[in-house]
């Protein structure tokens, strides 16, 4: 396994970086919590590209958090799993659907599904707004989705381990015993995965271990596809294998 240095096999940062990273996040960390605070309180308004979204109290934010934009870039770009027209695809915690309307504006055929019901309200009213196709459910990770037709399954999930305490915090924390990594590899399990793509952004912050063997016990690993750096953070983009393949 990757040292703490090079997370998810991720490059190590140079020294420069090193000697930042902890003086800028302990800088950043005040505006940051103000600002999701102020997200949970009043409507935002984000864009990415072409895509105008609002951003309703107690959904999670695309902004100032990075890892959404970092995500569609990844999966837009020549490096990433397209190309994405007419493939099938669940855009799983959709939040505010802003990474589901991206791929559906490459012309995907896109389903987004969040459990919470301010969530997919939000995701539906911004497909409207953006003049685009989008299926919006309210499901548990992947509890009534027809899995059997996708192509692909995005997620970005939850990894902050500490236990939520209401729904919109839901978006941000896994549970302190990684719960929610426990149940979502549970469910992949049970996936065609020569068949349905699963592809996930997280953070080289988040508890790698932790994640990684909720995923060994049901039978997964977690495989580096690409990776991208914003400011001073890498995230990784990682896709779900049967534990069995070589993810080298």
């Amino acid at each position: 396994m990757s040292g703490p240095e090079t997370r998810w096999g991720l490059p190590p940062h140079g020294l420069l970086a090193r000697l930042l990273r902890g003086p800028v996040r302990r800088a950043v960390s005040p505006w940051l919590r103000g600002r999701m605070a102020r997200a949970g309180r009043t409507a935002q308004h984000w864009r990415l590209g072409r895509l105008r979204l609002r951003i309703d109290p107690g959904v999670f934010p695309p902004g100032p958090t990075l890892s959404s934009a970092v995500f569609v870039r990844w999966l837009l770009s020549d490096e990433g799993p397209g190309p994405w027209p007419g493939r099938r695809v669940l855009d799983m915690g959709c939040g505010s659907g802003v990474i589901g309307l991206a791929l559906a504006q490459a012309g995907a055929r896109v389903i987004a599904s969040d459990i919470n019901p301010v969530a997919a309200a939000n995701a539906t009213a911004n497909a409207q707004a953006n003049g685009l196709a989008l299926t919006v459910v309210v499901a548990d990770l992947l509890a009534g989705i027809r899995t059997s037709t996708l192509d692909c399954v995005v997620i970005n999930p939850p990894y902050y381990a500490r236990s939520p305490r209401s729904m919109p915090e839901r978006a941000w924390f896994c549970g302190v015993g990684f719960e929610y990594f426990h149940a979502l590899f549970e469910q992949l399990a049970a996936l065609d995965l020569t068949h349905t793509e699963v592809l996930m952004v997280l953070s080289e912050d988040c508890q790698e271990d932790g994640i990684r063997q909720a995923a060994k016990v049901h039978g997964l690993q977690l495989k580096l596809r690409g990776r991208r750096r914003s400011w001073l953070e890498w995230a990784a983009m990682l896709q779900v294998v049967p534990a069995l393949e070589d993810v080298r």
